[in-house]
């Protein structure tokens, strides 16, 4: 079940939904316009290194919270059911490795920023670290809440849970062992992942709103 949707729980709603569009948005401006970047040498994450950085360290910050924000307006509508209180905690928590991710940057490496040795490799210092591991910690979070979600929806509606839940963690192990370049194959995790979450939140929108129709019809 599902408590009809007010719009204080809409926008809140919304709010995951946007924050893909803008990190995904900032983060193609950042690929087609900063010198020297190569997706093919380094991950979305390194656009927030160098000159002009900060555009996508704030994708980074700005989308997580908002990502954090439809977790508290999924916690608000989500009534009962399976995943009840895991979604809205692990969608939390891919908002919060975000933000994380976005305060302590990755490691400088293979010509880029500018001025970085083309040979250079990743330096993990403890910010690095701190780093990979808000990583790990979102695309962990997120993967598990596909599946959750998958549980939830029957029929047709759990597919494209399902399929987020095995794509994106065979990408990102692709990308880890070097299968596949790393930046592409993160980046494409990515957009599956914001892609997820937007259906997710119509699927659940959709519940409410039959759900609220469902409640008036006796009084019609």
């Amino acid at each position: 079940m599902v408590c009809e949707i007010s719009p204080a729980d809409r926008g809140l709603l919304t709010a995951g939904q946007l924050a893909g569009v803008l990190f995904l948005g900032v983060a193609t401006y950042g690929i087609m316009t900063r010198p020297g970047f190569d997706l093919q040498r380094q991950a979305v994450s390194n656009l927030t290194l160098g000159e002009g950085g900060w555009t996508m360290t704030a994708a980074f910050i700005l989308s997580g919270l908002m990502t954090i924000l439809c977790a508290i307006g999924l916690s608000r509508i989500i009534a009962e059911g399976r995943g009840r209180r895991a979604l809205p905690v692990l969608i939390g928590l891919y908002g919060l490795g975000l933000v994380v991710a976005g305060i302590f940057p990755p490691p400088a490496c293979c010509g880029f920023p500018a001025g970085t040795p083309d040979d250079q490799l990743p330096l993990m210092t403890p910010g690095a670290i701190i780093h990979s591991m808000a990583f790990m910690v979102a695309f962990g979070s997120l993967i598990a809440a596909c599946f959750v979600a998958a549980r939830r929806f029957s029929g047709g509606s759990s597919l494209p849970s399902l399929l987020a839940g095995i794509f994106m963690p065979l990408l990102v192990a692709l990308g880890m062992t070097g299968a596949m370049a790393p930046g592409v194959a993160f980046l494409i995790a990515a957009i599956i992942g914001w892609v997820w979450l937007a259906i997710v939140v119509m699927q659940l929108a959709g519940q409410s709103a039959q759900a609220g129709a469902t409640a008036l019809a006796p009084q019609l």
